[in-house]
């Protein structure tokens, strides 16, 4: 997922300087997409279009987006039809929250992009690695 997340990240940058604003997906955006792809979980523009207010910590640079993107990718993966008690879909998504933070010191968007962030590449590196911890999570 991670060489799916960079070239996601890369699509970007091939536009001119001045139009990139237009191209930019968030990291909310990014990880759903990437998931989608390496899952084959048959989703449409409208997914991508309900998380991207999550991107920038919820907009208001709270929880990562990249969190939350990969929380909806868990949800679609694990989240089983009713009657159920969803325990796989809790037990996934409790542990991608614990590994999170373990790998960023933090859930909160502003402390992560104050020591994660990277000036030239912006938040490409925490999307890498939150695509890295999402692999974790769904392997183990």
């Amino acid at each position: 997922m991670k060489k799916i997340v960079d070239e996601l990240n890369k699509q970007e940058l091939a536009h001119p300087l001045e139009e990139q604003p237009l191209y930019h997906k968030n990291c909310a955006e990014i990880l759903l997409m990437a998931a989608n792809e390496k899952y084959n979980l048959g989703l449409d523009d409208r997914f991508f279009k309900a998380v991207c207010p999550y991107g920038g910590g919820l907009q208001t640079e709270k929880t990562c987006g990249a969190l939350l993107g990969a929380l909806a990718a868990l949800g679609l993966m694990y989240t089983e039809e009713r009657p159920t008690t969803n325990d796989r879909m809790k037990e996934k998504s409790k542990l991608l929250v614990a590994e999170f933070e373990k790998e960023f010191g933090s859930l909160d968007c502003t402390c992560i992009k104050a020591i994660h962030r990277s000036e030239t590449e912006g938040c490409a590196p925490v999307k890498i690695r939150a695509a890295q911890v999402f692999e974790k999570v769904v392997n183990e």
